[in-house]
This record gives C-alpha cells, structure tokens and sequence, in this order.
C-alpha cells in the first residue's frame, strides 16, 4: 500500500472513531425532579429588619384622586404625585399626616392626557419630571413631543427646561434611569443611549453614543456585554476580572458587581456579590434578574430565593418591574428582608406588584399597597444607614 493510500486509510479509521465516540456517548440527562425539594431560606419583612425605613401612606385622596408616592424630600417628608389629567406635586408630613400642594402642573394640561409625567427625578435643590404631551391647544390624539420640566425643591412654579428632539427617546417604556446630577438633568433607556441637558436649559447631548451601557451612579456606567466599567466624565475603563464563572448577567459600579449564578434544576437561585476584580465574593440565595448594582455600594435589590425549575412561586420579573416579591440585600450586615407582599397576588387591587419612585443615587422609594387605600413605602436611603465596615 503507497503513502498515500495509508494516510487515507488512517483518516477513514479516525473519522469511524469520531462517529462512534459521537454516536456512543450517553447523552447528558435533565435532572430529574427529586422527590422533596430543597427548603427556600426565609426572609423578614423589611419593617421587622429595618423599621425606620418603613412608613404607612394614603393611596388615596378624600375625593378619590389617586397619590403616587416619588421619593423622599426630607427626613419626615414624602413627595407624592396625584394620578390626573393636570397632576399636583404635593409634600406629604409622616409625622402629622398633612397635605402641602408644591406645585401643579400648566393650566394647558387640561386638555386630557395632554401632561403625562413618564419619569421623576429628586436632586439637591430641584425635582424634575420627564413628560409626554401636547403642544398647548392641541386636540387630543394629535402628535406627541417630549419636555423636560423642574420646580425648586422646596415647592413653586414649574417650568420648562428643554423641549427634547424626537431622538432623545423619553417614554417611560424606554427610560431606564432618570436622575439630577449637580445642575444638570441625565437619563439613559434600555438601549444604552444616556442623553444629559442643563437644568438652565439648552440641547441635550448624547453621552458615548456608540456604546452600550447603563448607569450604575453618575458617573459610572458598565458595559454588560464587554463586562468593562467606564466613567463618563473621564471617559477611564475598568475592567472586570475574574468572573468567567458567573452568567452573562452583571451589573457593576466601579468597586462593586452584583453577578447572576448558573443556576442549578432543582437547587435554590443564587446571586453572587463581588468586586470588580472577583474578590470578596458573597453568594445570596435569590437572583439578580433586575440587573441593579449595589446601592451606596452596599444594598442589594434582589429577586427573592426560589428553586430553579419550581414555578409554584413566580421569580423576579426582570429589570422593568419588580414582582410582588422582591428581596433587599446589605453585603456588610449580611442581612435580607422581604419586600412586597405574597398576598398582592391575590388581593383586588388596580395593580399587584411592587413600583419604584425616583431613583436617586441613596436608592429610591420602593412601595406597595396594603389595602385599596393604603400604601407601604420603604425608603432604601434609611436602610442599613450605619457605617459599613467591610
């Protein structure tokens, strides 16, 4: 036999080899569902670990009108939102429970639908609201624009900022994060555009248009696919390290990481908190569906623990909607609490789940009814308030 026809006899040999080892091999078996399932860990509600940042609110007016509460001005403050064609800004007290109108929106908002407030933000001295409406004197169902308006802190008259370009989207389907940094107005959507315009007004700009990235605390950013934290202003990169281990899922500020495990049929979810160089890793039992990083680098906003596979209680929902149950996490106490209710799933309410106010960089309020006209409000700035030591 020539040379040649050894090496093709040899190739054949090996390509017989293959297939056998291809065909031969067993194939990986799912899991089977064992006949008891792990028992899930079990959380406190967030007013038994941590009263002081839980209060009780009014849903509702005496005539009605629906309140929405936004965020926190003030140690014993609330700043609510009616639910109306023309919305008041009103300061509400915790101690006293008294009502303070700050501000209403324009007299040409009573068209209907014509002043819809998409997003909120609450800086040091102004709150600011991203709002969907129409030009004065429009008819109802006409086309649509987008405007940025602000009024002082402390209550006032509103006014317009910037009339925003058709470009720099600002529906709240789209809008993932809304904040006032010094005196400027930033927010950025799920797509990873980040737009920014002066509370004295002007254009806004497109910050890094051709990346894709979400803010974690101005002036970070991070970049989940490229697993990279950049800084805005300076435009420096951080690269995180170490993580080859964990999900695609990451969400990062420049010192701390919140990663989704690879989660196991049938073993309780899990997250993982780490730094961006992989170290000082904590495992939690939950998940990191909502894509948040930590909170004042210690507060993690998680999704409850449950068993992968086992659909008897509904995970986390994702980054747009928090669930009815969600879990809150500080990585220097190690302690968690529930937040929500199981009950909001049965309950006859206008709606079930847990809703965010104005994200600010100590956390936002988060809150859900505990009957038709009563709301539980948990302030994320009062959690875990102490010094942390690691």
């Amino acid at each position: 036999m020539d040379r040649v026809a050894l090496v093709r006899a040899a190739g054949a040999l090996l390509l017989v080899i293959a297939f056998g080892l291809i065909w031969g091999s067993p194939k990986e078996e799912t899991p089977e569902r064992p006949a008891q399932l792990p028992a899930l860990p079990g959380l406190a509600s967030v007013d038994e670990v941590w009263p002081e940042a839980v209060t009780i609110v009014p849903a509702e007016r005496r005539d009605g009108t629906w309140l929405w509460p936004v965020g926190a001005l003030d140690k014993d403050e609330l700043l609510l939102m009616t639910h109306e064609y023309r919305p008041e800004f009103i300061s509400f007290n915790t101690r006293n429970q008294e009502q303070r109108i700050l501000a209403r929106a324009p007299k040409w908002a009573m068209c209907g639908g014509c002043f819809e407030v998409q997003e909120t933000a609450l800086g040091t001295t102004h709150v600011a609201w991203l709002v969907k409406g129409y030009a004065p004197g429009a008819s109802p169902g006409g086309q649509r624009h987008y405007e940025l308006w602000a009024m002082p802190r402390t209550g006032g008259t509103m006014h317009m900022v910037a009339r925003l370009p058709a470009t720099a989207q600002a529906d709240e389907a789209y809008v993932d994060g809304f904040q006032l940094i010094g005196e400027q107005a930033v927010w950025w959507g799920y797509d990873g555009d980040i737009w920014r315009v002066p509370l004295t007004g002007g254009i806004p700009e497109q910050v890094l248009p051709d990346r894709r990235l979400r803010v974690s605390s101005w002036p970070w950013a991070y970049d989940e696919y490229e697993r990279t934290v950049v800084n805005l202003d300076t435009h420096r990169q951080l690269e995180v390290t170490e993580v080859d281990d964990l999900n695609h899922r990451l969400a990062c500020g420049p010192v701390w990481c919140v990663g989704e495990d690879w989660q196991e049929l049938w073993k309780i979810t899990q997250a993982t908190v780490l730094r961006v160089d992989g170290s000082d890793r904590t495992t939690v039992p939950g998940d990191a569906l909502m894509l948040r990083p930590l909170i004042r680098d210690r507060l993690a906003l998680l999704g409850i623990p449950t068993v992968e596979g086992d659909d008897s209680i509904p995970k986390t929902w994702g980054a747009t909607t928090l669930g009815h149950v969600a879990q809150v996490y500080d990585r220097c106490t190690r302690q968690a609490a529930l937040l929500g209710s199981y009950g909001l799933t049965k309950a006859e309410m206008p709606w079930r789940e847990i809703k965010s106010g104005a994200w600010t960089p100590d956390g936002p309020v988060l809150y859900w009814r505990t009957t038709r006209d009563r709301f539980v409000v948990a302030d994320l700035a009062h959690i875990a308030s102490s010094p942390c030591t690691t």
